[in-house]
């Protein structure tokens, strides 16, 4: 599993809300943890915090954003169905034992979630902390949800069911076999906001290759990559992104100095591969894909794109559909000489 600079954010907030000095707590390290190291800062959490809405309250003040590369793929989703996919295939609460499923009952779609381990002192921690944070992404992708919608919850409720009812803001019941939200299944296909974007698509694939590529997000470079990518064009500063990752600019400049880089080099590796892949997979005008950059002259867009491939982006395109096209003549030709040999063929064997 992964801990994203958002997530250290909202325990931050959340702790200080309720009264605590985040500073005298160990929160987790930004990057790949482990199961065993996650279930050891849970249980510290709990332990040190005793809030019995602790997990509900982190789960509603997540937004999509705050899961990073998963939340913008999720965001760039064509649909419900393709978003529960990319939530069943990476959410970090998976886990070894864990497990995600959707499923379809009559009219409804059915969430459930199985915790990959029980928290010590809050054994429906990691349950509550999923349903807060799958609804608060809900909304953020359809806007008011449906009233047929529900949580059912496996377990005997600790609170008064009006405090669950608040932060999940749909019904919820207790004591059934499985924890799960059930929705009406009807707008589990239809078109989501970003079916409508030209670059949603792109984005979309883009995210979820750096979340199966972990190589991608190796070193503290590797990470910024990862940020960079999840603010969707707009690039944040050095000094932005050292207090996302919770140091001071001046160990950031360091620690990248030790790995052979700058935050430069990384924007700039991020922006050129961007760049390359807005004129490939969209429709998107030069000027289009300079302003989506961040550059505010596409002069200044042109020259840095010559830079980083040797062309201007209109040869670039132009490269690239006189390739398809030769693929295309290629592919018809073999086409026509698999015909032409299926005719000869036949008229041999007459």
């Amino acid at each position: 599993m992964r801990i994203e600079p958002g997530y250290v954010e909202i325990f931050t907030a959340v702790l200080k809300e309720i009264g605590l000095d985040p500073a005298a707590l160990e929160l987790p390290r930004i990057g790949p943890i482990t199961e065993a190291e996650f279930r050891s800062f849970a249980e510290s959490l709990v332990a040190a915090t005793r809030h019995p809405e602790l997990a509900l309250r982190l789960g509603s003040n997540m937004h999509l954003g705050t899961h990073g590369l998963l939340g913008h793929a999720i965001l760039s989703s064509r649909s419900l169905r393709q978003a529960a996919s990319l939530l069943i295939q990476y959410s970090p609460l998976q886990g070894e034992k864990g497990r995600i499923r959707l499923s379809f009952a009559g009219d409804n779609a059915v969430l459930s979630f199985v915790p990959p381990f029980e928290v010590e002192g809050a054994p429906h921690f990691l349950v509550e902390l999923f349903f807060a944070g799958v609804l608060a992404a809900l909304r953020q992708l359809i806007g008011p949800l449906p009233t047929e919608c529900r949580v059912e919850l496996a377990y005997e409720p600790t609170m008064p069911k009006e405090t669950y009812r608040r932060y999940f803001g749909v019904d919820v019941s207790f004591n059934h076999q499985l924890n799960r939200f059930i929705g009406p299944n009807d707008r589990i296909d239809r078109p989501l906001p970003a079916a409508n974007i030209p670059v949603a698509e792109m984005y979309r694939r883009q995210c979820e290759k750096l979340l199966r590529d972990m190589d991608a997000a190796d070193g503290l470079a590797g990470e910024l990559r990862r940020m960079i990518l999840g603010a969707r064009g707009r690039f944040p500063g050095m000094g932005e992104a050292a207090n996302r990752l919770h140091m001071s600019e001046r160990t950031l400049r360091r620690r990248l100095a030790e790995e052979g880089v700058s935050y430069r080099s990384i924007v700039d590796d991020v922006r050129a591969y961007l760049a390359r892949e807005y004129l490939r997979d969209t429709p998107l005008s030069v000027a289009d894909v300079a302003s989506l950059l961040g550059f505010d002259d596409v002069a200044n867009f042109r020259r840095a794109f010559r830079k980083w491939h040797g062309t201007s982006p209109a040869a670039f395109r132009t490269s690239l559909s006189l390739r398809n096209e030769t693929q295309m003549r290629v592919s018809s030709l073999r086409e026509c000489d698999k015909q032409t040999l299926t005719q000869l063929h036949t008229v041999q064997h007459r």
